[in-house]
């Protein structure tokens, strides 16, 4: 059980209370209520600047929608303009590079293979670049773009 399951279990019932204070002088336990009524006080003040804060974003909210209302915007005409303005179907494109490369087999062959810097390799390549300690991108020879 954790503190604060403690301290509720203690506090739930008042036969615990009296239990807990039965020691306790009266200066104690004003000081104690003292103490809790001003961690009440701040509990009630963060709820109520959160409350609105809440009211604050959804007037924000309502005026937002009128605009893009009046304008005959959707929240889906956002997401088909990309970062630099230009209007796109929505999907997202991946920008990937084709090139020519050339490496040597193991037998000593030269040979060229077609595809990019990212993703499977042919094993043949795979052993070339470890055993060279090369990158692939030591090894283009020719760049589609």
């Amino acid at each position: 059980m954790n503190i604060f399951d403690e301290l509720h279990h203690r506090l739930s019932s008042k036969s615990r209370i009296r239990a807990l204070f039965k020691d306790a002088s009266v200066q104690d336990l004003e000081r104690v209520l003292a103490r809790l009524n001003e961690v009440h006080q701040e509990k009630l003040n963060a709820r109520e600047a959160e409350e609105e804060h809440r009211q604050q974003k959804l007037s924000d909210i309502h005026v937002i929608q009128k605009k893009m209302a009046a304008l005959g915007l959707t929240p889906s005409d956002f997401n088909a303009v990309d970062e630099s303005g230009k209007v796109t179907d929505g999907r997202r494109r991946r920008n990937v590079s084709k090139h020519t490369f050339k490496y040597q087999t193991l037998s000593g062959d030269s040979v060229k293979w077609y595809g990019s810097t990212t993703g499977r390799l042919p094993k043949p390549f795979q052993d070339y670049l470890e055993k060279t300690g090369k990158k692939r991108t030591d090894c283009i020879v020719e760049t589609e773009d």
